[in-house]
């Protein structure tokens, strides 16, 4: 891949991740429409989701507890950068503090909002409509890999996602009619950047996703660029909300050390699962990509239009997200139970993170 690919890639996964994450929660209403999501909100999801991205694909098949664990450290962000985890501006503000850290805000947002939906379900998009088969679908428990490995199963998996952001993005302020335009102009963004890479590759191999994400070089400048985004928005964005005393910061330090240590410790114990030979990168670019011959390549995925999870989401996000802003406490009862599903589950798999990191794989018992 060219340079020019892989910056148009980015592109499209960071415009994927913003949409869902911060469009589908509500927080950026026009968040492809206004200085502060363009120059701000969406290269501090890109850049985190590149890096991240990068760290769990030098594993053959990343499974879901590695993901749970990248999207976590992602979600870790709105401690420093927004200061929310310490000073909340959602959300109940009195409820129940751990070592510094509001409990609620911190299980909704390191534990569903930004591992599933600012990490995982774009890797997982990305894989199914952007690009080959890259070992992210098949590195999810078997159930869940089938139906995301189907038209039919991405279409039910498309409509539940639709109907929990179209339940979030009712929250908007303004009535269904700007509901309605809010999620139907940031969906077309996407859709435009969806349709634009589908044209670009047309008559071309896809890439896996591995190939398609930035290179060593430019890992290392989008690194520095991430760490002076937290060093600016740690200064300039609500200083006021940055905890005085020491303790909160040594809570989330040592959290950092966990989930990074559980990471590695979970990326080396898979590729030690290889023979020698394939953990060399080219390798593992066909491992990944699940082909035995080194000369195929993945097949196109079928047009975005004739797609049906793609479809799904284009038309029922926008109607539904209007739709339940007229009914709030349907709206709300659809967040509750996500909540409910979801933020149980996210704890689940950092635990079982945490306990793999640790066991020794099977054959080396």
């Amino acid at each position: 891949m060219t340079r020019r690919d892989r910056f148009g890639f980015a592109v499209v996964l960071t415009a994927v991740s913003g949409l869902l994450i911060e469009n589908g929660t509500s927080s950026s209403p026009w968040l492809f429409f206004d200085v502060w999501g363009l120059l701000f909100v969406l290269p501090l999801y890109g850049l985190h989701v590149l890096l991240l991205a990068r760290a769990v694909l030098a594993t053959p098949r990343p499974t879901l507890p590695l993901l749970y664990v990248a999207g976590a450290l992602l979600g870790l962000y709105e401690a420093y950068i927004t200061k929310v985890l310490w000073s909340p501006t959602w959300g109940p503000t009195d409820g129940p503090v751990v070592g510094g850290l509001h409990v609620f805000q911190t299980a909704v947002l390191v534990l569903f909002a930004h591992p599933v939906l600012a990490f995982i379900a774009p890797l997982v998009i990305a894989e199914a409509h952007l690009v080959g088969r890259s070992g992210v679908i098949a590195g999810m428990p078997p159930r869940l890999a089938a139906a995301l490995g189907s038209p039919r199963g991405r279409a039910w998996v498309a409509a539940a996602l639709t109907l929990s952001l179209a339940a979030h993005h009712a929250a908007v302020p303004g009535g269904p009619v700007v509901v309605g335009a809010s999620a139907l102009a940031n969906t077309l963004v996407v859709a435009v950047l969806v349709w634009w890479w589908h044209r670009r590759y047309a008559a071309r191999p896809l890439p896996t996703l591995r190939e398609a994400l930035p290179g060593p070089r430019a890992t290392v400048i989008l690194a520095g660029l991430l760490g002076l985004h937290y060093v600016v928005a740690g200064v300039l964005v609500r200083p006021e909300g940055v905890p005085q005393t020491a303790g909160p910061h040594v809570v989330l330090a040592a959290i950092y050390v966990v989930l990074i240590a559980i990471l590695i410790r979970l990326i080396r114990r898979d590729r030690r699962a290889l023979p020698e030979h394939l953990r060399a990168s080219p390798m593992l670019d066909h491992v990944q990509a699940g082909l035995a011959d080194p000369t195929l390549r993945g097949t196109p995925p079928r047009p975005p239009h004739l797609d049906p999870a793609l479809r799904v989401f284009l038309v029922g996000y926008p109607l539904l997200s209007a739709a339940l802003s007229t009914v709030p406490p349907v709206a709300q009862l659809v967040v509750v139970v996500t909540w409910v599903v979801a933020i149980p589950y996210g704890a689940w798999q950092l635990g079982r993170a945490a306990y793999l990191s640790i066991v020794p794989p099977r054959g080396a018992r």
